[in-house]
């Protein structure tokens, strides 16, 4: 039978079907490590973009902050789910950051995530913890009212009735 490889030859009928064949195994190989490495390159330019795109949530607390263990648990359940709001993306950019700071005297909490996960960040969890944008100037003190929910800033342009 024409095309069925005798088996009681030996083995050179698959010596030489390997040597034959060996061009195409070679460029096989090098497309499929040209295709890993352009995967790898458009993953590390996603991974850059992404952290070069970050929201950044400053948490102020109150002078007299005590959280429960359920808010403090509801906290970092909120954190947690911080990739799954993400989605698809490289590890590194799902990552959220927290810096402790302190500002002449008063502590601030700050969460630094992925944009897309920005609405998810400015939640707040605690009732004596006001969310702020950490590079927005604050000219006028806050007033705090004690059991009070903090209201929200208008703007200047608001205020001046333009």
């Amino acid at each position: 039978m024409a095309g069925v490889p005798d088996v009681a030859a030996g083995p050179d009928w698959l010596v030489g079907a390997v040597r034959g064949s060996r061009w195409w195994v070679l460029a096989g190989c090098v497309g499929a490590v040209c295709v890993w490495r352009a995967v790898r390159w458009w993953w590390l330019r996603r991974a850059r973009i992404m952290l070069s795109d970050r929201t950044v949530v400053a948490l102020v607390p109150a002078a007299g902050f005590d959280p429960s263990p359920e808010e403090i648990d509801r906290h970092a359940a909120r954190l947690a789910r911080v990739p799954a709001v993400v989605g698809w993306a490289p590890r590194r950019a799902m990552a959220v950051r927290l810096r402790l700071s302190s500002t002449q005297s008063q502590l601030s909490y700050r969460l630094e995530g992925p944009s897309q996960a920005a609405a998810l960040l400015q939640l707040q969890d605690f009732a004596d913890v006001d969310v702020v944008d950490p590079y927005a100037r604050h000219d006028v003190p806050r007033i705090r009212f004690d059991g009070a929910p903090p209201l929200l800033r208008e703007s200047t342009a608001e205020r001046t009735g333009a």
